[in-house]
C-alpha cells in the first residue's frame, strides 16, 4: 500500500510540473542576441592627438512584429554607434534604435532590412498574471545564447521615477545574470509580460532577485507615444558646476557623448573628449552644455526633465526641435526635425 501511494505521488507531482521544452522550441526563433559598439574620442594623456577608444556590450532581445521590430534594455543600446542582432537560423542583421526610456531601461530597436516574416511573439497584458506563477526567461547570461531559466513572479514592485512617471517591474526568482539584460521575461503560454532589466546582488550573479520592465509600462512608454531616441551620455552640472563652466544659467546638461544617427547627433550636438574628475566626479569635458530645449530652460530639476518631455511629445513628426547650446564659450542654437514614429505589433 506505502508503495502505491509513493507512485501515486510521484505521478501527481510530475503532473503538475510543467514542462517548457515545447514552448522553448516555439519561441526561441524570436529571441536575439544583441551585439552593440560603441565609439569615444578621447585627447591621449599628455598629448595633442585625439585617439578612438572603442567598447562593445552584449545583450539580449525579442521580436515583437514580423517587420523586424525588437524590445530590449536601453543600457544595452542607448549609447551604441553601431548594432548589430544575431537572429536565430536567419542570420545578422544591422538595427538602429528607434526610441529609448532609461528611466525605465526599456528600448526599442529596428532591423535593417526589407524582410517582413520574422517570428513575433504576443505581447500580453502582464496585469493578468499573478504572483506565484510560473515564468521563464531566455536569454544570454555571460554569452551562452539561447539559454532558458524557469522560476515564479515573486512581485510586482511600483516606483515613481522623474516626473511621476509610474514605473512597474515584475520580479522573479528565475535565473537572470550578465547578458541577460533587455530578454524576454514569459508567462506560462508563451506570452511576453517583461523585458529583462537588472538583478540584486551581492556576490555580481543570480541571487533569486531579478527584475524586469513589465509589458503593460513598455506599452504605454515605448508604443502608445514612442519617445525620442537622443543617444546622448551628459551630466546634470550643478549650480556650483555650471558657474565654474562659466554658464550664462544656473544649471545645464554637459554633453559626454553622442551616439552616430541619434537625434542628437542629427542635431549636431557635440560630445567631450577630455576626461577630468571635478568634486570627485569623473565626467567628459570638452563638449556641447545643452541650456535650453525649445522653450524650455534647464534647471536640473526633476520637474524640469517632465516638461520637457510634455513639450516633446506635443510636437508632431516633422516639427523642428531647437536647442540652445553652449559651444567653447559662445552661446549657439541649433535644430532638427522631430522624427515620424508609428509603431505597430501586427
Amino acid at each position: 500500500m506505502r508503495f502505491i501511494i509513493l507512485v501515486i505521488s510521484l505521478i501527481s507531482t510530475a503532473a503538475i510540473a510543467k514542462d517548457f521544452s515545447g514552448l522553448y522550441k516555439q519561441l526561441d526563433p524570436s529571441v536575439v542576441i544583441i551585439y552593440s559598439d560603441s565609439k569615444a574620442i578621447r585627447a591621449a594623456a599628455g598629448q595633442q592627438e585625439l585617439v578612438t577608444l572603442t567598447s562593445s556590450s552584449l545583450g539580449t532581445g525579442t521580436l515583437i512584429n514580423n517587420e523586424g521590430l525588437i524590445l530590449t534594455a536601453a543600457h544595452v543600446v542607448n549609447s551604441a554607434d553601431e548594432i548589430t542582432v544575431d537572429v536565430k537560423n536567419r542570420g545578422k542583421f544591422k538595427a538602429k534604435v528607434l526610441s529609448t526610456y532609461q528611466g525605465a531601461d526599456i528600448a526599442l530597436v529596428k532591423l535593417l532590412t526589407t524582410k517582413e516574416d520574422f517570428k513575433a511573439v504576443t505581447v500580453a497584458d502582464s496585469d493578468q498574471t499573478d504572483i506565484g506563477e510560473e515564468v521563464f526567461v531566455i536569454g544570454t547570461p555571460y554569452g551562452l545564447g539561447h539559454t532558458l531559466t524557469v522560476g515564479h513572479l515573486s512581485g510586482k514592485r511600483t516606483h515613481t521615477g522623474l516626473g511621476n512617471r509610474e514605473l512597474e517591474f515584475l520580479q522573479t526568482d528565475a535565473a537572470i545574470n550578465q547578458g541577460n539584460s533587455g530578454g524576454p521575461l514569459f508567462n506560462s503560454k508563451g506570452e511576453l509580460i517583461g523585458v529583462v532589466s537588472y538583478i540584486e546582488t551581492q556576490s555580481g550573479g543570480n541571487e533569486g532577485l531579478g527584475f524586469a520592465a513589465s509589458s503593460n509600462m513598455v506599452k504605454r512608454i515605448l508604443i502608445d507615444q514612442p519617445l525620442i531616441w537622443f543617444g546622448m551620455e551628459f551630466s546634470v552640472l550643478s549650480s556650483g558646476m555650471a558657474a565654474a563652466f562659466n554658464l550664462p544659467q544656473d544649471s545645464g546638461l554637459l554633453v559626454e557623448k553622442v551616439a552616430k544617427q541619434s537625434f542628437a547627433d542629427q542635431v549636431g550636438i557635440k560630445g567631450g573628449v577630455v576626461e577630468a574628475t571635478i568634486q570627485n566626479q569623473t565626467i567628459v569635458i570638452g563638449g556641447d552644455v545643452i541650456l535650453a530645449i525649445g522653450p524650455i530652460t534647464i534647471t536640473g530639476e526633476e520637474s524640469n526633465y517632465e516638461r520637457i518631455v510634455q513639450y516633446l511629445n506635443s510636437l508632431k513628426g516633422g516639427e523642428r526641435i531647437p536647442f540652445k547650446l553652449l559651444r567653447k564659450g559662445a552661446v549657439i542654437e541649433m535644430s532638427a526635425e522631430k522624427p515620424n514614429k508609428r509603431i505597430k505589433l501586427i
